[in-house]
């Protein structure tokens, strides 16, 4: 039954390494802000991971079962699971740095173009 899913390893891992990074990111965050961790703040990440790979292979059954190379499911669902959990992991380097690298970037690429 797993071997069906041999096609999403790098995807799966892709997701669950995004998620830890958020909650390595939160911790430094929290840490930073001066917040309590809580084992039911740990909790919700390792439930949240199992949802984002549960989604994944969700996506997967249903685009290789049911819409076929019409509709791009799990790329779709993945994609927006990793824009969310990167958009967090920036968000919480930003907190604890102090520097947000989004506007930094685009400063650096602006100043390029002249």
């Amino acid at each position: 039954m797993a071997l069906v899913f041999l096609p999403l390893k790098a995807t799966l891992i892709t997701v669950m390494v995004l998620t830890c990074v958020d909650l390595v990111t939160g911790l430094a965050a929290a840490k930073k802000r001066k917040k309590k961790i809580t084992s039911s703040g740990l909790k919700k990440t390792i439930i949240k991971t199992l949802v984002y790979e549960a989604v994944v292979m969700l996506g997967f059954l249903t685009e290789t079962y049911m819409t076929g190379d019409t509709i791009p499911v799990v790329k779709i669902l993945a994609g927006y699971i990793g824009i969310t959990e990167l958009k967090s992991v920036l968000e919480n380097m930003e907190i604890v740095s102090g520097v947000s690298i989004i506007k930094v970037l685009i400063k650096k690429l602006d100043t390029q173009d002249k």
